[in-house]
């Protein structure tokens, strides 16, 4: 038998499908996410992604729907805009948030005039 020869075009970056990049840059970290955005255009273009952000505000920032759509930003500029303000609490952010709402939701209906005199400090 005859070999068959065929024709192979090198891989690339650009022919890869989008679908399967989008899915490997889902289990990144927003540090790793950042440092796509500098490796090529297409990168850079797939990092930006939207739903990608969603998820790193939501585990660090515990920012929701509602809080997105009052704040009329997509999920990117939203993590980076409370990074800029509150990064360098991001290990510990999530916990002290959960808390301090936690505290607010219970002292409520309790305590409201309470409530009225907690300041809010660096939680937004």
């Amino acid at each position: 038998m005859a070999a068959i020869e065929t024709e192979s075009t090198p891989l690339t970056l650009g022919s890869l499908p989008t679908d399967p990049l989008l899915l490997i840059l889902f289990f990144l970290d927003y540090r790793d996410l950042i440092n796509c955005c500098y490796v090529s255009r297409r990168l850079s273009q797939l990092s930006s992604h939207d739903p990608l952000w969603r998820r790193h505000c939501k585990k660090y920032w515990l920012i929701f729907e509602e809080e997105k759509t009052q704040k009329n930003q997509c999920w990117k500029s939203l993590f980076i805009d409370t990074y800029s303000d509150v990064g360098r609490y991001i290990d510990h952010y999530a916990a002290i948030k959960k808390a301090w709402d936690d505290l607010k939701k219970y002292l409520e209906p309790r305590c409201p005039r309470m409530v009225l005199s907690l300041k809010e400090g660096l939680l937004p």
